[in-house]
């Protein structure tokens, strides 16, 4: 009897779960055409999404929007298209807006709370975007990095250093880092410090290093240049050289002072000496 009973629930659990699956299969069927409909609707709107970013980034650069906001605009841009274009997606697949807002809201929540770095990555990007600390193009420092600014993205800023390898830093940590921007001003000063012997005039080293500055076609005259006792070493007299130039010729003029300089130095008998130690043996008495 028992057995009976076992087998009359077994079947009819079967036929709830085969109708469960018809139903499931019939849903399937019914829905397969909004489900490619929405896949049309998403391959698409990537599609336009994609085209309109070339406008939009060919109508900032006719207009001449600084390329630093540019850049992070475009940013932002590109994820609110996309979030768009997921939202119609799922609004052809008859997923009621009210659904899809609580789902937004809900997802934003929470991923705001285990995304808290990245938002403050975002914010950063508009702090940098509106106080413009740095822009595209300049040459800026944060602590031991220093480059130039590739880009400036919804998370990251891009900077390019002086061997080629580029480094990302996170937004917020620029808005909130010390920075040097090298590139703020047209004009950047050289600054040299060079070493002559005591037993040299320091008026003669001077004069050759004034000579070398006034016919260098990139040293500035206006300021003018400083050539001056600075400090008194423990082997050297420390003169101090300052000459203003534009800010792209920086290297160039500081490298060719330094060669310059040390060949007017070599063929004015001016002599550039080196730390020295002097060891005294005392001869123990017998």
């Amino acid at each position: 009897m028992q057995f009976f009973q076992i087998a009359a629930l077994t079947a009819e659990e079967t036929a709830e779960n085969a109708t469960v699956l018809m139903n499931i299969w019939e849903y399937i069927k019914s829905a397969l055409p909004r489900f490619g409909s929405a896949l049309i609707v998403f391959a698409v709107g990537v599609m336009v999404t994609k085209a309109m970013m070339k406008l939009i980034k060919r109508g900032l650069k006719r207009s001449n929007v600084d390329p630093t906001a540019a850049s992070f605009l475009g940013s932002v841009i590109r994820v609110i298209l996309y979030v768009l274009v997921t939202v119609i997606a799922l609004s052809v697949l008859n997923v009621p807006m009210d659904s899809i807002v609580t789902v937004i809201g809900t997802a934003g929540l929470a991923i705001g709370l285990a995304l808290q770095d990245s938002l403050a990555n975002v914010a950063g990007g508009f702090l940098i975007m509106f106080s413009k600390p740095l822009k595209v193009g300049d040459l800026v420092k944060f602590g031991d990095v220093t480059g130039t600014v590739k880009s400036v993205g919804i998370l990251q800023t891009k900077l390019i250093l002086g061997d080629e390898t580029t480094v990302f830093i996170p937004n917020g940590q620029v808005a909130d880092a010390v920075i040097v921007n090298y590139s703020e001003r047209a004009l950047r000063r050289v600054e040299l410090k060079i070493g002559i012997s005591y037993e040299n005039d320091f008026e003669t080293a001077k004069k050759l290093i004034s000579e070398v500055v006034a016919k260098h076609p990139l040293a500035k005259d206006d300021p003018e240049p400083l050539v001056r006792v600075g400090e008194f070493g423990d082997s050297a007299i420390i003169l101090y050289v300052r000459v203003w130039t534009e800010n792209e010729n920086y290297w160039d003029l500081f490298y060719d002072l330094n060669e310059q300089i040390l060949k007017a130095f070599a063929n004015g008998g001016i002599s550039m000496p080196y730390p020295q130690l002097d060891v005294h043996f005392d001869t123990p008495e017998k």
